[in-house]
């Protein structure tokens, strides 16, 4: 179980890695947008590529920062009810998950290769002015499938190693998250040294 739990940690540094280096490419996709935006309507010269650059950017950021997401925990569930089980029924349902993720992202990866695969060698081009290559979008895919994939092997292996009480799970809770808890935490003392200065 120690190689399966380094095996683990080495899978959540690569996505960890991953999504700090793309995560990045969201201000170039901004800076694009705000251009494009004044082109088109203050000069009233739009360029024929920059929204599809744009979404290029879009669906490349989309596809490589799922498994970090998938990492830090940044995923819908209903934890109303989640929160409400004991840890070794937690551990079970996420157990379950990553099962079901893993199929699904086998899936995905599969037809997604092949579709790559074949819009690379037919080239093929989205229907628009630029035609800027459709097999680019395409070959997002399996590579947002192969990060969610090995980020389902991971929790996997967190989780059964945490059932057999071997390893405790450790949160990693969204960076922003923990920014707002602690402005707001910032906001409740200044509120009571108020009150106390007043009394």
């Amino acid at each position: 179980m120690k190689v399966l739990l380094k095996i683990a940690d080495i899978i959540d540094t690569i996505n960890k890695t991953m999504g700090k280096i793309f995560c990045w490419i969201l201000l170039p996709m901004i800076l694009l947008t705000a251009i494009e935006v004044f082109r088109r309507y203050v000069l009233n010269s739009p360029s024929i590529w920059g929204w599809e650059l744009v979404t290029q950017i879009w669906g490349l950021m989309i596809m490589t920062c799922g498994g970090y997401c998938f990492w830090r925990g940044g995923f819908v569930r209903v934890d109303v009810l989640y929160n409400g089980f004991p840890k070794k029924v937690k551990y079970i349902i996420n157990i379950v998950t990553c099962i079901l993720l893993l199929i699904c992202m086998y899936l995905t990866f599969r037809y997604g290769l092949n579709m790559f695969l074949v819009s690379l060698s037919r080239d093929e081009r989205i229907g628009s002015v630029w035609g800027s290559p459709m097999w680019t979008l395409r070959g997002w895919v399996p590579l947002g499938a192969l990060l969610m994939g090995i980020q389902g092997i991971s929790e996997l292996i967190k989780n059964i190693a945490a059932l057999l009480g071997i390893r405790e799970l450790v949160s990693n809770s969204d960076e922003i998250a923990e920014a707002i808890e602690q402005v707001k935490e910032t906001s409740t003392i200044e509120i009571e040294t108020n009150e106390e200065a007043k009394a």
